[in-house]
């Protein structure tokens, strides 16, 4: 529980450091300074998955084993395309993917897999809501630890969901957008900012 405290005030104060730059520099310019990160690497994006299905509470929820996507969530037509756009646009900037980690569920199994072609499931990136209360503060220990301690070469991809990044990184984010983390190998990261779906879907 210290480590998360320590890696949760990193972010916190992460935070300040975005809006500080977004004062001084705008949306673009910062938009820019992020898509360089991404191309230089030793970073981690958390990456909340693309446009799904308008469904209610219970098929959203729902998690299938073995996996059955007919009775879960899936993406829209719109968003499989947001993806693959996703994917394209990062091959455009040279960006290098080091790895793709996504959670369980349809949605962002179908989100890597459209924007990465490839990608390994991790039960600490599923639906915060659906995750057993007394496995919460350890999965969110090991998804902080993963970020602290990733130096590259290239970047990790970890495909998830609004309320699990919302709680690593005290930022509500929509469909599509990415946040960037750099690790500082002391079991703490910093929050470098929010790259949103409208800066690479044109």
């Amino acid at each position: 529980m210290q480590r998360l405290t320590k890696q949760l005030t990193s972010a916190l104060l992460g935070s300040i450091g975005l809006f500080t730059l977004l004062l001084a520099t705008g949306p673009a310019q910062a938009d820019t300074a992020l898509w360089e990160a991404l191309a230089e690497g030793g970073v981690v994006v958390m990456l909340r998955h693309t446009e799904a299905e308008d469904d209610d509470m219970d098929r959203s929820l729902r998690l299938t084993s073995p996996r059955d996507c007919s009775q879960e969530a899936n993406l829209t037509d719109t968003g499989r395309a947001q993806a693959e756009s996703l994917g394209a646009a990062l091959r455009a900037r040279g960006v290098e993917v080091a790895g793709v980690l996504h959670g369980e569920f349809c949605r962002t199994l179908q989100t890597a897999e459209a924007a990465f072609g490839q990608g390994e499931g991790w039960n600490a990136l599923n639906l915060l809501n659906t995750i057993p209360g007394d496995e919460v503060d350890f999965l969110m220990e090991d998804v902080n630890e993963r970020i602290a301690d990733f130096t590259g070469p290239g970047v990790l991809f970890l495909v998830t969901h609004r309320p699990n990044i919302n709680l690593i990184t005290y930022q509500n984010v929509e469909p599509g957008d990415m946040v960037l983390l750099k690790g500082d190998g002391m079991m703490g990261f910093e929050r470098l900012g929010v790259l949103p779906m409208s800066s690479w879907l044109k």
